[in-house]
């Protein structure tokens, strides 16, 4: 080989220095590899799968899709032996060794099935995603990505709860799990299964185990923001009664907070709210459209509401349509005034204080001056229409 030929070949693979290459969009503390054959990643992709889809592995610790691959490891990656990357080889060797781990507790769930099931597992959440095809925007999404596209949600969710009520991940014991079913005979077995209750449409389980089992087929939801508004209410309840201390307090006078925390998150990502949990109230989902900010505004206005302490007496299921709104609003007021002190109020809540104590010990005002305080900021805050 000539000369010019060698020199070619080593500047083919080198390790330059970030300053090397002001345009790489990279972080600062991060190498640039410039290497042909893994075009510049570090790593290539295992020839075992379909490389297009790759990238979606990165954001889970462990996908059923590429699981069990003794080339890869079930990582979907092996490292380039054509440069030298410091990032790649530590990253891909520690989620290998997870492998068994997850396996396990993945072998659990598709031995309730009685068959493999797709699933991932995140941070946070443990997956699993039954759904063939679904229309995203204007897309359609097959069930692999539609899995990790469901699973990146869910992890948004819990840095949402997190930043909104400044709890910390540690308050989590465990994984959450969500199962969404295409078919209807799988909701009913598995609803029953992981749950402890039968449901045709969809259930929870709430406490230190958390378990969320909901039929994803159109039937049920007409398009991927009905079903990702579900599960995001639904979430929301159940990283509520998950967080240490594990209490649900729907069933012990916090229906307020339980109910109130869910239509917020619905109301904060979606801007609408039209998710309920028990039967009764999902006979009219669309509660004035669901928009409920001008709806609560014109109540204060009119004085056509239920009392605060009223409404912080009742249970889950016993919260009346207009009290869902009323509900959302005390929480949205509440999380404005300040989400830590509200974090504070739910965690008494799940040790049974009850909500005027808590209310009075956190926010620092009695039931009266809270509801006055509570209705002078909706009447600022809330639009008219």
């Amino acid at each position: 080989m000539s000369l010019a030929g060698r020199w070619a070949l080593a500047l083919a693979c080198v390790l330059l220095p970030r300053s090397a290459v002001a345009q790489d969009k990279r972080a600062p503390d991060e190498p640039f590899v410039r290497c042909i054959p893994c075009k510049n990643e570090g790593r290539v992709p295992c020839a075992s799968h379909a490389k297009v889809e790759l990238h979606l592995e990165d954001s889970v610790s462990y996908c059923s899709a590429v699981a069990g691959c003794a080339t890869c490891g079930g990582t979907g990656w092996l490292d380039c032996t054509d440069c030298e990357n410091p990032k790649w080889p530590e990253v891909l060797a520690k989620k290998r060794a997870q492998m068994a781990s997850f396996a396990a507790s993945s072998a659990k769930l598709d031995g309730e099935m009685k068959r493999p099931l797709r699933k991932v597992i995140t941070p946070h959440f443990t997956l699993v995603w039954e759904v063939d095809e679904m229309k995203v925007d204007k897309r359609n999404l097959q069930h692999h990505e539609l899995m990790h596209l469901y699973a990146e949600r869910l992890e948004r969710i819990f840095a949402l709860y997190c930043d909104t009520l400044k709890a910390q991940p540690r308050d989590f014991k465990e994984r959450t799990q969500v199962l969404v079913w295409s078919q209807l005979s799988d909701q009913v077995e598995a609803s029953s299964r992981f749950a402890g209750q039968q449901s045709q449409r969809g259930v929870k389980l709430m406490g230190a185990s958390s378990v969320y089992s909901v039929l994803g087929h159109k039937s049920a939801f007409k398009d991927d923001e009905s079903l990702h508004r579900n599960i995001a209410h639904s979430v929301a309840h159940l990283l509520l009664a998950h967080q240490e201390p594990s209490q649900w307090i729907g069933n012990i006078k916090g229906g307020w907070a339980d109910e109130g925390l869910a239509h917020w998150f619905e109301e904060r990502l979606f801007g609408v709210c039209d998710n309920y949990c028990y039967e009764e109230q999902n006979t009219n989902v669309d509660f004035k459209g669901g928009r409920w900010k001008p709806v609560v505004r014109k109540m204060v206005a009119t004085g056509d509401l239920a009392p605060l302490a009223e409404v912080l007496q009742q249970n889950t299921d016993g919260l009346k349509l207009p009290m869902h709104a009323l509900s959302f609003s005390y929480v949205d007021y509440l999380i404005a005034t300040d989400g830590a002190k509200f974090n504070q109020v739910c965690r008494d809540l799940r040790k049974r204080v009850a909500a005027r104590d808590a209310l009075q010990k956190h926010f620092g005002s009695n039931l009266i001056e809270l509801e006055e305080k509570w209705k002078a900021w909706v009447l600022a805050t809330y639009p008219v229409r």
